[in-house]
């Protein structure tokens, strides 16, 4: 059984601590950016570092549980997360809550670098979290992992795995790889209830449809399944999409809010509520409906949340989504 050990051992090696309670099941905090003398952090990452002082915990405290385990950068957003991935699959801590990536998503357009030509962007950061599945395979105890980066990646292994102990996954990506949608759905899920997938730019950066959600859709294994959350730029397929999913049936709420859906997708909606109709909640709000299509959509009844639309029904449609906090990922 594990028992405390002092933080002091550690002393050396907290370069990359952010905050840790000591206590059973607490938390550890660390940072790819490194500690300045006085405590600020430097402005660049160091992955290595940061997996090494990550090594160096676990092996600390080869027994102990870890109630929430968090590795983020917070300055700059580019970096690569496989060294801390690496740290993570040969270890197998027991872990509660994971989470991994950039603290405040989406926010990739710019950097700390500050071009020579003021008229252009001062960065092309690119965040990385390789082998997502791995993870969850590594560490059968996990129960939330919450990923933000601008690439969220699996491997090409095409291998069927499970996370056993999963209740809530949420992916957040600049744009989704239509693979790892494919990987994902070779996954068994059996006690997921809350499931939240930012896309980001798929169809405009990977040139997909909604039918590159299949392998999701239809393939995963999610009998507990409750609650979706959908944020990309997908048209009005997604509707159709949605509803020849097996499980949509399980759903008690349905989060399409943030893309683009227009007029269109309230008319693919109407055409097949019945398949929809069941839900406690399904969000429309933040989309480009007009506002006839958004009175429509009201009319298909109270639980059809329609809320305020960015775009209005313009006709060129940005793909903006609010940002949003790491923290609030790990939130039930």
């Amino acid at each position: 059984m594990w028992a405390p050990e002092p933080i002091a051992r550690l002393a050396a090696v907290n370069d990359h601590l952010v905050y840790v309670d000591d206590s059973p099941h607490g938390e550890l905090h660390l940072s790819l950016e490194r500690r300045r003398p006085h405590g600020a952090m430097s402005r660049g990452v160091s992955p290595g570092g940061g997996a090494a002082e990550l090594a160096a915990w676990l092996d600390a405290h080869p027994a102990r549980p870890w109630g929430d385990l968090l590795v983020t950068t917070s300055r700059v957003h580019d970096g690569d997360f496989g060294p801390v991935v690496d740290v993570l699959t040969a270890r197998r801590p027991r872990i509660g809550r994971l989470a991994l990536g950039a603290q405040i998503f989406p926010d990739f357009e710019r950097g700390d670098s500050v071009p020579d030509d003021l008229s252009r962007d001062g960065s092309a950061w690119r965040l990385e979290v390789p082998s997502v599945d791995h993870l969850l395979e590594a560490l059968p105890g996990l129960e939330v992992l919450a990923v933000q980066a601008s690439d969220v990646e699996t491997r090409s292994a095409s291998a069927p795995f499970e996370a056993l102990a999963l209740r809530r996954l949420v992916l957040r990506a600049e744009t989704m790889a239509p693979a790892t949608l494919a990987r994902l759905g070779r996954g068994a899920y059996p006690a997921l209830t809350q499931l939240e997938l930012w896309l980001g730019r798929i169809a405009y950066g990977w040139d997909a449809t909604a039918n590159d959600l299949a392998p999701v859709l239809e393939g995963a294994a999610l009998p507990a399944l409750r609650h979706l959350k959908l944020v990309s730029d997908l048209d009005a397929a997604l509707i159709d999409a949605l509803a020849d999913s097996a499980w949509l049936s399980g759903l008690e709420t349905l989060d399409l809010a943030h893309g683009v859906l227009d007029d269109a997708a309230v008319d693919r909606l109407a055409a097949r509520f019945s398949r929809f109709a069941h839900l406690e909640r399904l969000i429309l709000a933040g989309n480009a409906l007009t506002p006839e299509g958004a009175a429509r959509a009201r009319r298909l009844g109270p639980r059809v949340v329609v809320g305020s639309q960015r775009h209005a029904g313009n006709a060129e449609v940005p793909f903006a989504p609010p940002m949003v906090s790491l923290f609030d990922a790990l939130t039930d």
